[in-house]
Parts: C-alpha cells; sequence; structure tokens
C-alpha cells in the first residue's frame, strides 16, 4: 500500500517508521526544511539549542521503550529529576512543589530524534499539502487518493494520514468534505485550541555557566527557562527563554527585536543583568505550541472503502511530546495488523 503523510511531526514520523518496516511504501510531505516539528534544533555558535521541546519525561512502556533504544544509541541522555522554580521574587533550586520525575532530552538537541526515524522512508521537504481529491474505488484511477501540493503538482496514494496540527488538518480536510464523509472528523478537530510561544535561545560570551538545568517561572511573562549548556556539556552559557501564552497573545505581532528584548528584560530580573547582553541569539515563533483541550482518543480514522484515512498528533491523547509519539504508533500498529496481510 502507497501511503502518504502529510506532516514531518514526530507522530508522523513513528508511524511512517513502522509501516515503512512492515512492508509499506511511505512519503512524508513536509512544508519545512526540517523535520520534527516542536522537536526544532537551532545552531547558535556552534551549540545545538533546542527552541521548541527542551525535554521530556516517560510514562507509558510504549514510549518508555523506544526512549530506552535512543539511550543505548546515544541519541538521548537523562537530564534531571529536579527543576528550580522562579515565584515572581526569587529564584528556588528545586521547585517544591515537583513530583521529582526523570526528564530526558537529546544527547546533541532532540531534532536528531526526528531526523533519524526520517531515514526509513520517503521525505518530501519544503513542499505543501494544499488539499485531498478523493477517487476512491474509481478503478480508472490507479490510487485512491490525490494529496494537491501547492506547487501544482500531486501525490497518488491509497492511504492518507495527517500529522499536523489540528488547524491544518482541518484545512486540508475541508478541501476533501463535498466528496467524503469528513464532516464529523471537521467538527471535533474545529474544536482545538491552541497556546502559542516565543522561544528565544541566546548565548553568552565570558558568562559562567548557571548550575541550575531549567527553571519554571511564575507570576511572570516567561513561564520556562532552560539551561542549554547544561545537556551539552559545555563551559559556554547557552539559554533559552521561552514566554506564557499570554505574553504570546498580546505581542504576536509585534516584531522580533521588540519580543527579543521583552523576554531578556525579563530575563535579567530572574538571573541577573547579564542576561540582556546575549552574544548571538535566535527567536522562534510557535504559533500551535500546545493544544489546550485535546481529543480523548490516540487517532481519528475516516473509513473510507479502499480510501483509508487517519489523524494523528499532539492533540490526540495529549499535548505532550508521548501523546504525540503515541498516537502515530498506536495508528500504526492499528493499520499494520488491518492492512499488512491483503497488501504483503
Amino acid at each position: 500500500m502507497v501511503i502518504g503523510i502529510i506532516g514531518a511531526s514526530i507522530s508522523g514520523l513513528i508511524a511512517g517508521k513502522r509501516l515503512a518496516e512492515a512492508g509499506h511504501d511511505v512519503t512524508i510531505i513536509e512544508k519545512d526544511r526540517s523535520l520534527g516539528g516542536r522537536l526544532k534544533t537551532v545552531e547558535l555558535d556552534n551549540l545545538n539549542l533546542d527552541v521548541g521541546l527542551t525535554h521530556f519525561d516517560v510514562n507509558t512502556n510504549t514510549f518508555g521503550s523506544f526512549v530506552k533504544e535512543q539511550i543505548e544509541k546515544g541519541a538521548v541522555q537523562k537530564w534531571t529529576k529536579d527543576f528550580g522554580l522562579y515565584d515572581g521574587m526569587e529564584v528556588f533550586d528545586v521547585d517544591p512543589n515537583s513530583d521529582s520525575r526523570q526528564y530526558y532530552t537529546g544527547s546533541n538537541g532532540l531534532q536528531s530524534l526526528a531526523e533519524s526515524m526520517g531515514r526509513w522512508v520517503d521525505i518530501k521537504s519544503e513542499e505543501k499539502a494544499g488539499g485531498l481529491t478523493y477517487i476512491g474505488p474509481d478503478r480508472s484511477k490507479k490510487r485512491s487518493w490525490m494529496i494537491n501540493l501547492t506547487d501544482t503538482s500531486v501525490f497518488e496514494c491509497d492511504a492518507v494520514i495527517i500529522a499536523t496540527s489540528a488547524v491544518d488538518a482541518y484545512g486540508v480536510l475541508q478541501t476533501a468534505q463535498n466528496k467524503t464523509e469528513t464532516r464529523r472528523i471537521i467538527r471535533h478537530i474545529d474544536e482545538i485550541r491552541y497556546d502559542g510561544c516565543f522561544s528565544l535561545a541566546a548565548t553568552y560570551d565570558d558568562q559562567e555557566v548557571p548550575d541550575w538545568e531549567g527553571i519554571e517561572c511564575e507570576k511572570s511573562s516567561i513561564k520556562w527557562i532552560s539551561n542549554e549548556s547544561s545537556k551539552l556539556g559545555t563551559d559556554k552559557t547557552a539559554l533559552v527563554i521561552q514566554s506564557t501564552p499570554e505574553f504570546y497573545r498580546k505581542y504576536a505581532q509585534k516584531s522580533e527585536e521588540e519580543v527579543k528584548e521583552l523576554l531578556l528584560e525579563e530575563g535579567s530580573n530572574i538571573l541577573g543583568s547579564w542576561v540582556r547582553r546575549p552574544q548571538s541569539t535566535y527567536i522562534e515563533n510557535w504559533k500551535y505550541f500546545k493544544s489546550k483541550n485535546p481529543i480523548d482518543e490516540y487517532f481519528m480514522e475516516l473509513e473510507l472503502e479502499d480510501a483509508p484515512l487517519a489523524l494523528i498528533g499532539d492533540y490526540l491523547g495529549g499535548s505532550s511530546l508521548e501523546n504525540a509519539f503515541v498516537s502515530g504508533y498506536n495508528l500504526s500498529e492499528y493499520w499494520k495488523k488491518k492492512y499488512t496481510e491483503v497488501t504483503a
């Protein structure tokens, strides 16, 4: 079976990898140059800094087995069990409300996880899916679906998996709704809402590396500060500063320079005046950073004769990296049992 996956998120990548291992012909269409969605790493002053998700934890055996494999391969490492807390007045070494769980991160940036999974499938990067055309059981056509790309070309396939944000999935599905019964799915995903986030990476020259790994912030326009140096074992100080959703909504239309200065100023209030004097900076605008009201199921499927279509992602089953992984993993297991014997 030829499967087209829209979106190289971790859910799309793990689904694609496992379905390819089962013998299916899988192609992932990704609008960006890089893979992994929120697993985005940028290079700044020769350091790989995570400007999306900076860490994760493990709560299921499914994800735990994957993480264990990645640790053995050297791609993932244990980071810390405790983060500091800024309560609006002062910084505490350990959050007194923390449940002290194990947190993990990439050995040299989390994006390497995405890139390793992408080796199993054909990736069409910097290609945007503008819509779907349902062919269905029309035997004059070779495949059941056409994914229409915005460069006017098409990708023909037997099955489609949409592994994007709910907003992007809604846009793609709308193009097919007059020809298929997608309205039930559209109604569900139209209700998904997201929190946005600005993520600022900053490096510092001649500044002693902090002795903490991360600080969760309250009563501040900053939600989280990651000490990226502590992951990399470098003597050069590098931070990732992430805004609150409220800050994002207020300043979403401002210039990157204005946003950067505001975040550096607030960071200096928490850590000291040195934060205002970075050597290099990079800012990422995450419009759909975290789903606020995820759907309580790991994937959604449209069962059409000879034309499977499914949705996976970080708005299904929860909003964490683990939820996104399990979403793609569970769909791949279901489709392997459902289709592999027939198509082998």
